[in-house]
C-alpha cells in the first residue's frame, strides 16, 4: 500500500539574499537553536523560533530551506499561488544575477535553461527551489522559492503571513 500523494502547497514564498561569502559561511545565524529531526507541532516551531533572536533577525539563508518560513514575513520578496509565476520570478532573479556569476559556465544560456527545467519540475510537484552562486569579488547570492501551506519537508511549520 502506498501513501496518498502530499497536497500541493497553497503558495510559494520567494527569498533572495546577496552578501559577503564570509557572512554566508558563518552558520551560527543560519540555524535555529535546536536540531529538529522529526516533525513537531506548529506551536513548537514558534517556540523554537522565538528562542533564537539571532536566527530570526538574520537575513542570511537558513541551512534548512523550510526554515525560511520561521522567519518574519518582511523577509519575503514575493509570494505566488501558481508554480509558473514562482518559476518566472526565480528565473528573473537568475537572469539578473547571471552577469555577476564568478563561473563562466554558470553564465551560459544552456546552463540556465537546464536550471529552469529543473526548477519547473520541482515547483510543479510542490517542491522548493534553491539556487546559490559565487559572484565576482567576495560575494554570494542565494535565490530560494519555498513551498508553504504545506511545505513537503516540514509540513507543520506555519505560514509566516498568517
Amino acid at each position: 500500500m502506498t501513501a496518498p500523494p502530499s497536497p500541493m502547497p497553497a503558495h510559494w514564498h520567494c527569498y533572495r539574499w546577496t552578501g559577503e561569502r564570509r557572512t554566508y559561511d558563518d552558520e551560527s545565524a543560519r540555524r535555529p537553536p535546536y536540531l529538529v529531526v522529526q516533525d513537531i507541532s506548529a506551536q513548537e516551531w514558534k517556540q523554537i523560533a522565538a528562542a533564537s533572536p539571532a536566527f530570526m533577525a538574520s537575513e542570511v539563508p537558513p541551512l534548512e530551506v523550510p526554515h525560511w518560513l520561521l522567519r518574519p514575513a518582511r523577509m519575503i520578496k514575493a509570494t505566488f499561488e501558481a508554480p509558473s509565476e514562482a518559476l518566472s520570478w526565480y528565473m528573473g532573479q537568475v537572469e539578473e544575477l547571471a552577469p555577476s556569476f564568478m563561473s563562466e559556465s554558470d553564465q551560459e544560456p544552456g546552463r540556465q535553461t537546464a536550471w529552469s527545467a529543473a526548477a519547473e519540475d520541482r515547483l510543479f510537484w510542490g517542491g522548493d527551489v534553491v539556487g546559490g552562486w559565487y559572484l565576482r569579488g567576495t560575494r554570494f547570492a542565494s535565490v530560494q522559492v519555498v513551498a508553504c501551506s504545506p511545505n513537503r519537508i516540514r509540513p507543520t511549520i506555519p505560514c509566516p503571513m498568517r
